[in-house]
């Protein structure tokens, strides 16, 4: 199988087991914590909770997609490894630029010099401050993934920057690529810009594209042989189960069960029972998954999206 690296070392993808494919356990800070409350998810206690709660439905490993200087806290992810026993893996890279001030140094340094501290991130052990800065401390977890992320409807100057860096990182180190895109737009123009670069759509994964239920949308990504990540799950607000679960059913109709990921993307306080919100992370095993089976998916089809798929979308690539 596959090598998979998580804070506590590079274990074999098939000992993944069971993939929540995009969550956010600890959100410590950062300018998005100070423009919106709700995503100061600090609290390694509660972390643990919220997992305990799904490892009920055998989950294994959480993919913590925090990126870097936006509240990203290497050491609390291994403790909260440690603690529930689970798989975690960390991500290095960049969210949308709402998250960074207009002075950060993601407008400053070269595509080189950001290349180079992900791939440090990935190869030598995680920033203990996130490349807040300036000085670095380098703690032994290794980050498993790169992110690049979008806004709405286009990609920015520095976003295009930032995903060249994430590229030529992904080309150095083989690992995987997992991009955030806003209200599931932009997924092709991601996916083009980093073939274009050299990455294998096999080492891309595109994120709530669920957020934009257009079938037609999704099959034209599928087809360029990318993951697909899916955690609209509970969000009612944007649409309900019903219509992921019919886009997820046609999807899987027409031949991609093999390209799909589900996760939760709960990266609010008010989204978790530890913070006495609501549904919980275990919402997509105990409540989800069984409305996508009696829909007509079978165990095994589950089990690609949770177990194999992941194994896959996870692994790192020979360079």
């Amino acid at each position: 199988m596959g090598r998979v690296r998580t804070v506590l070392g590079d274990i074999d993808s098939a000992d993944l087991g069971k993939v929540y494919s995009h969550e956010h356990l600890i959100i410590s800070g950062g300018l998005g914590v100070m423009k919106k409350k709700d995503l100061h998810l600090n609290s390694v206690e509660a972390a643990c909770q919220e997992i305990e709660d799904c490892k009920q439905y055998n989950i294994k490993t959480f993919v913590d997609m925090m990126p870097l200087d936006c509240g990203r806290h290497p050491e609390f992810l291994v403790e909260i490894s440690k603690r529930t026993n689970t798989n975690i893996i960390a991500v290095t890279g960049f969210h949308k630029p709402m998250y960074y001030d207009d002075i950060h140094w993601i407008y400053n340094y070269s595509e080189e010099q950001i290349r180079d501290l992900l791939v440090a991130d990935v190869m030598e052990g995680m920033d203990r401050h996130s490349y807040n800065g300036p000085i670095v401390e380098r703690i032994s977890a290794k980050a498993g993934l790169l992110k690049g992320a979008s806004d709405y409807n286009r990609i920015s100057p520095v976003s295009k920057k930032l995903f060249a860096s994430v590229a030529e990182a992904q080309k150095m180190t083989g690992a995987p690529i997992s991009t955030h895109t806003e209200e599931g737009t932009m997924g092709l123009e991601q996916i083009q810009l980093m073939t274009d670069m050299g990455v294998s759509p096999q080492s891309i994964i595109i994120c709530h594209t669920d957020r934009n239920p257009d079938l037609d949308y999704h099959i034209s990504m599928l087809e360029s042989g990318v993951f697909l990540e899916y955690d609209n799950a509970s969000r009612i607000k944007y649409w309900p189960d019903s219509m992921i679960i019919d886009l997820i059913v046609k999807v899987v109709a027409a031949g991609y069960e093999d390209q799909i990921l589900l996760g939760t993307d709960f990266a609010l306080r008010s989204y978790w029972k530890a913070f006495n919100g609501g549904p919980g992370m275990a919402h997509l095993a105990a409540s989800f998954i069984p409305r996508l089976m009696k829909a007509g998916l079978s165990e095994e089809t589950i089990e690609k999206f949770m177990v194999h798929n992941s194994a896959r979308a996870f692994s790192f690539q020979e360079v």
